[in-house]
């Protein structure tokens, strides 16, 4: 086997991991938890990240070049600085796995990029559909499984369907999401047929019953923030803002005067709407961490992966999430830390913005601007309370397609620069 042979094969076994690592929470839950001394799902999540991570990082070797993509490279930049800071002031243990799975990201966007520089399009897509194919009938299958022979955990003031994620919510649903988007795009919009409408309906039917409010509602503004903001001319701007205005009103009404969301409607109607357990908590961690912190760690953070250590020193809690992205750099990395992660969300949406306004692709099958834009700016950027970098899942598959956002711009999306299939020109 050549090394062509094997750059193939790399992207192909991250989709593998990705697709299995999609079950682990409900092998566990269901099977394996009362039989093992230890945490089944997060050591094999640890092992899935570090394999992905290996998988990437032989195929950045074999390239030896750094792509000159700014939103990445800041990224690379925000990671190392809390790389040092970790490695000079926490223990190995609590640093290696975030590293693993922060780097392992921009490994995955790489080796996206340098599949399709050498396969082209047509074949990045054929192994999408394959990929999102099985993921919907993972999703289907334990979804279901769930509804029909398990019993629903009621939390947060909700029945919450958690599917293959089994007990975790919150994760079930920023998979759903992301595999929504691919659908839609892959299936639903270019064959328009009885079988993908009914997928599609089955899917947001499981999604919209985790009952998790952020995904839910900022799934709806990414859309509508790709239609408002890809406008150039006035009319057609001021005519999406008036649609946009109707479509939130038309969603505040059906969540305001119906229980189909309870948790939504909680949120929107309650005069202590950011008084449940699940926001206060939220409060409450960054209340706390900001109170505690020293002088010196607001400057420069306590370092990679010494938040949950943080946290049980100042509250006696232990595995406690920042549940908030500025938070977690803020603490890990000091004021430069957030500062750069506020400089990389900057870059990544102008990058994005810049995307969406160029002409699409001549007679392409999937909308890839309307695609990236949608699931990178909902859990990139809009996912800043949900935890996103600690789901791999759903997040390793958001940074495959910054790969392709890489590859689209590096190519300028025209039809007679980007490569259709083997060695051939469109």
């Amino acid at each position: 086997m050549n090394v062509y042979n094997m750059k193939i094969n790399k992207f192909s076994l991250v989709l593998v991991v990705i697709a299995i690592s999609s079950f682990t929470y409900f092998v566990d839950k269901l099977l394996v938890s009362k039989a093992l001394p230890f945490n089944f799902a997060q050591t094999t999540n640890i092992l899935y990240a570090f394999l992905i991570f290996l998988i990437s990082f032989f195929a950045f070797a074999q390239r030896r070049k750094i792509v000159r993509f700014l939103p990445l490279n800041l990224y690379a930049i925000l990671i190392l600085w809390l790389f040092v800071i970790g490695f000079l002031f926490n223990s190995p243990i609590e640093v290696i796995p975030s590293l693993i799975r922060f780097t392992m990201y921009y490994l995955v966007a790489i080796l996206t990029y340098i599949y399709l520089n050498k396969r082209g399009i047509t074949a990045f897509n054929d192994k999408m559909r394959v990929f999102i194919l099985v993921l919907f009938f993972i999703a289907i299958f334990f979804g279901f499984f769930e509804v029909f022979f398990l019993d629903i955990r009621f939390m947060n003031g909700a029945y919450r369907f958690s599917g293959s994620f089994l007990g975790h919510p919150l994760a079930n649903s920023m998979f759903l999401v992301i595999l929504i988007i691919l659908w839609i795009e892959y299936f639903l919009v270019p064959k328009k047929n009885l079988f993908t409408f009914i997928g599609f309906l089955l899917l947001f039917y499981l999604f919209f019953n985790t009952h998790s409010r952020m995904p839910l509602a900022f799934l709806f503004l990414s859309f509508l923030a790709y239609y408002f903001f890809k406008e150039k001319r006035a009319f057609k701007f001021l005519k999406s803002l008036m649609m946009i205005l109707l479509v939130f009103f038309g969603l505040y009404l059906l969540v305001a005067k119906t229980d189909v969301s309870p948790r939504l409607k909680k949120l929107v109607v309650s005069e202590n709407a950011f008084k449940d357990p699940s926001s206060n908590t939220r409060f409450v961690i960054i209340e706390n961490s900001v109170l505690e912190m020293t002088t010196f760690e607001k400057t420069i953070g306590i370092g990679l992966g010494g938040f949950n250590d943080f946290y049980f020193g100042i509250s006696n809690k232990d595995g406690v999430a920042a549940h908030n992205n500025f938070l977690l750099f803020f603490a890990e990395g000091g004021i430069i830390g957030l500062f750069l992660f506020i400089v990389y969300q900057i870059v990544l949406f102008r990058t994005l913005f810049r995307f969406i306004r160029k002409p699409p692709i001549i007679d392409q099958k999937v909308n890839y601007q309307r695609m990236i834009f949608v699931s990178v700016f909902l859990l990139e950027i809009c996912s800043f309370l949900l935890n996103n970098y600690y789901f791999f899942t759903s997040q390793t598959i958001v940074f495959i397609l910054i790969g392709l956002l890489m590859y689209l711009e590096v190519y300028k999306i025209k039809p007679h620069n980007l490569k259709i299939a083997n060695g051939s020109q469109a």
